[in-house]
């Protein structure tokens, strides 16, 4: 019912899957223990390094709405490239985002048996986490091999389960703000403040804005659905940081805020009151992780797909299910990998 709604919202279904895979692939696990970094960091200055660094997400989100509409191919930067510079750029590019892609989700699903710790203490044990995370990666696995619209789906569910809680902490935070917690407003003597330090920081948790130029192809009407997809999803994600940042500072002191294992459970326990927050953290978070590894899933598959076409990959990432147009032997070779 709340995918539908989202959907309904957004116009169409594949606009609704599509921001979902942007928003889904930006918010994922390490947000979570983001707001502590920065206050470890720079303190609250980090605020503005958010704007400047939401400023310069918006303006590549505009760039790569530009390119989608102008060349709406699957593999997204390797496509724009390899267009700009040839395809000894394009090879390169086309090989670091696939090695990105599913290395990084090997980290990604041992993150999810980390949170589940807070629930089950023997997930603590290597050979546990290790089983829970190859577990979770090939059911995710199977789940976008049956096609693009139902990974689609699952994105647009787990992106409103983990998008809604956190902004509800930082829009209600807002109202429990303390000016006393925004001092000293900056750890840094430098000329700068320590902005561009805690930008280091910001600009990593927007990786992933590019991600509906990827599947370009599975999209409906591209033209139309990637640069609107890209532009809401940066947007919304941008503004949840900002709003959950700042209330997070305003609610919690700097130092406290630093030492913190997690910060969105510390900013829950004070607006809800009790010692709970930290459990439904935990399960926002696991919600979380399933998505963005679901969305990082269904793009390193394309990625291979694109590149394979142009001879750049080998030809057996080109080969798709006849029925279902998906890359089944990209995403299982890519499965393996991470396994491995």
């Amino acid at each position: 019912a709340i995918a539908t709604a989202l959907a309904a919202a957004l116009g169409e279904a594949d606009p609704a899957n599509a921001t979902a895979l942007v928003i889904g692939n930006m918010v994922g696990s390490g947000v979570f223990l983001l707001p502590a970094a920065m206050a470890g960091t720079a303190g609250p200055v980090s605020i503005l390094a958010f704007v400047f660094t939401g400023i310069g997400a918006m303006l590549l989100a505009l760039v790569f709405a530009t390119l989608g509409r102008a060349y709406p191919k699957t593999g997204g930067p390797y496509v724009y490239a390899r267009k700009a510079f040839g395809d000894f750029i394009g090879f390169q590019t086309a090989w670091s985002y696939w090695i990105n892609a599913w290395v990084g989700n090997a980290a990604i699903a041992i993150a999810f048996a980390g949170y589940l710790t807070v629930f089950w203490g023997d997930a603590s044990k290597n050979w546990i986490a290790v089983v829970v995370a190859i577990s979770l990666i090939w059911i995710l696995t199977f789940a976008n091999i049956l096609g693009v619209r139902e990974a689609g789906r699952i994105q647009v569910v787990t992106t409103v389960l983990k998008f809604v809680p956190l902004l509800v902490i930082g829009v209600v935070g807002l109202f429990l703000m303390e000016t006393g917690n925004f001092e000293p407003f900056t750890l840094s003597s430098g000329f700068d403040w320590g902005i561009s330090a805690a930008a280091l920081l910001t600009l990593w948790a927007f990786i992933g804005l590019e991600s509906a130029t990827v599947p370009a192809e599975e999209v409906k009407d591209p033209e139309r659905t990637i640069p609107r997809a890209t532009i809401i999803g940066t947007a919304a994600t941008t503004i949840l940081y900002l709003i959950a940042t700042l209330a997070l500072f305003g609610m919690i002191a700097s130092s406290a805020l630093a030492g913190s294992s997690s910060p969105f459970a510390d900013g829950a326990n004070v607006i809800f009151g009790g010692t709970w927050g930290g459990k439904a953290i935990a399960i926002v978070a696991m919600i979380s992780i399933f998505g963005v590894l679901n969305g990082w899933i269904l793009l390193q598959g394309r990625a291979a797909l694109g590149a394979a076409r142009d001879g750049l990959f080998p030809r057996q990432f080109a080969r798709v299910d006849a029925r279902r147009g998906t890359p089944i032997l990209g995403r299982v070779v890519s499965t393996v990998l991470i396994t491995g």
